[in-house]
């Protein structure tokens, strides 16, 4: 598929530093963004495979490799563009998931993560496996003890999203052990470590659980209320069982 441009650049983009912080922290974003936004819009835009032309200028419009270059702004620049494809190829992976049934969303996964720890070789007609190999690779390559860091919290979080478990939420403290899991907040830390090439001691990771607690709790009621609608409207119109709704917005209705 050709390409017409490359993703989001040329628009104008939200840029919170343009208003008064009400916090005592600043807005950073890593200086290669435009530069990575470019490429990777247009390698995803190119290369993976799409239900339909409006999904895949969805993806355009949404300018989520972006999201990474926020996240980490003081990423190494040797490392921003692996984590930043990965991260986007997870949430691609997720909406696919979305639209299976739980054994074909524990299918598909179980053949990922085989082939993300490098046991299977991608079929190479297939963008989602042959993507997610040479990433993988390219991150061990570079890094092997982030990368399976990074790679468990991954297998932790996908997991989790295909898991009957999620039916079987009745409470809130059992819809925030559940949701912890498979909204990637140790996922988040850990791609963190590999973006910055932070090799902490246990020591050191217990002494700010605390903080990565306080960031998990406020990221998923922060994502539950911004998404509720849209996974309302997801599971309405697919009726999956993998897209059911598991959004604290609802349990508190």
């Amino acid at each position: 598929m050709e390409v017409e441009h490359p993703g989001n650049l040329r628009n104008d983009h939200y840029q919170p530093t343009q208003i008064e912080s009400s916090t005592r922290f600043a807005t950073r974003c890593h200086p290669d963004a435009n530069a990575i936004c470019e490429e990777l819009d247009a390698f995803f835009a190119q290369h993976w495979p799409w239900s339909d032309q409006k999904a895949r200028e969805d993806f355009l419009k949404a300018d989520l490799n972006r999201w990474t270059c926020w996240v980490y702004p003081l990423a190494r620049s040797d490392r921003i563009f692996d984590i930043a494809k990965l991260i986007t190829a997870l949430f691609l992976l997720d909406d696919v998931a979305e639209e299976t049934s739980f054994e074909d969303g524990k299918a598909l996964y179980k053949r990922i993560i085989s082939i993300a720890q490098g046991k299977v070789q991608p079929d190479r007609n297939k963008p989602i496996e042959w993507i997610t190999y040479d990433v993988w690779a390219g991150m061990r390559s570079v890094d092997e003890a982030l990368t399976e860091s990074l790679f468990q919290n991954v297998l932790l979080c996908v997991r989790a999203q295909v898991d009957e478990a999620r039916n079987r939420c009745t409470g809130m403290r059992a819809l925030l052990d559940q949701r912890y899991k498979e909204s990637g907040a140790g996922l988040v830390a850990a791609a963190m470590a590999y973006a910055m090439d932070l090799h902490l001691t246990p020591a050191e990771l217990a002494s700010i659980s605390h903080i990565e607690d306080s960031y998990s709790k406020l990221a998923i009621i922060v994502n539950d209320i911004e998404s509720y609608e849209k996974e309302i409207r997801s599971f309405e119109r697919n009726q999956a069982e993998g897209g059911k709704t598991l959004n604290m917005v609802q349990m508190q209705a």
